[in-house]
């Protein structure tokens, strides 16, 4: 009797079990499985990343926008003194000047309540790819007063302005070169950003004097 419960034990045992033809197919295929499950998974990670930057980079050129919106929408007509005592035009776009454009906006916030002019004297100048915003403390410049300047947007291959008149017609300059001496009027600035990866941006934007 004990002979053949032992038989029978070892028997069951035996069934029981995995050869090592079947271990190994089993190990096979978990290391497929492993290889496909970590490739979908990097692949995740990958796009993750990918969609993380294309987001950061969607926020700053709105984030750049917006600011040259809220700039141009409250451009003032208020002629400065610059540090040499020269009187400067209220919006300045030559071909002979340092920036971009230079202007007189109003709007200037001040939560302190300071004793101060709500009115900023602002520029834009393109430095190696990126639109730099610059504002100076006063209007009325003294000699040796500096800008403050701030990295607006990067990845800018070509920035341009165009100025609109009373007459409905466009300039690459402001104020544009008139030979009749007749005073024009803006209304309007067409901003046109191309940049690296995403190509033209096209703004027009309403200026109420």
């Amino acid at each position: 009797m004990w002979l053949i419960k032992h038989n029978q034990t070892t028997e069951n045992f035996t069934q029981k079990g995995f050869t090592l033809i079947e271990l190994l197919i089993a190990i096979a295929v978990f290391a497929v499985m492993s290889v496909m499950a970590y490739g979908g998974l990097s692949q995740i990670i990958e796009n993750g990343k990918h969609a993380k930057i294309e987001l950061e980079r969607l926020q700053s050129v709105q984030r750049a926008v917006t600011t040259i919106s809220r700039d141009f929408s409250q451009i003032i007509k208020r002629d400065i003194r610059d540090e040499y005592g020269n009187t400067q035009p209220f919006l300045d776009a030559s071909s002979n000047l340092d920036y971009l454009i230079e202007f007189t906006r109003s709007g200037r916030r001040n939560p302190a309540k300071l004793k101060r002019s709500n009115l900023l004297r602002v520029a834009y100048q393109l430095d190696d790819g990126k639109l730099i915003r610059l504002f100076w403390p006063q209007l009325d410049r003294a000699q040796g007063m500096e800008a403050y300047e701030s990295d607006l947007l990067d990845q800018i291959e070509q920035v341009e302005f165009h100025y609109r008149d009373d007459k409905k017609e466009w300039h690459s300059e402001w104020p544009p070169l008139s030979s009749s001496g007749t005073t024009a009027e803006l209304t309007a600035i067409e901003l046109t950003l191309k940049l690296k990866d995403w190509g033209e941006i096209t703004r027009i934007y309403q200026v109420s004097l």
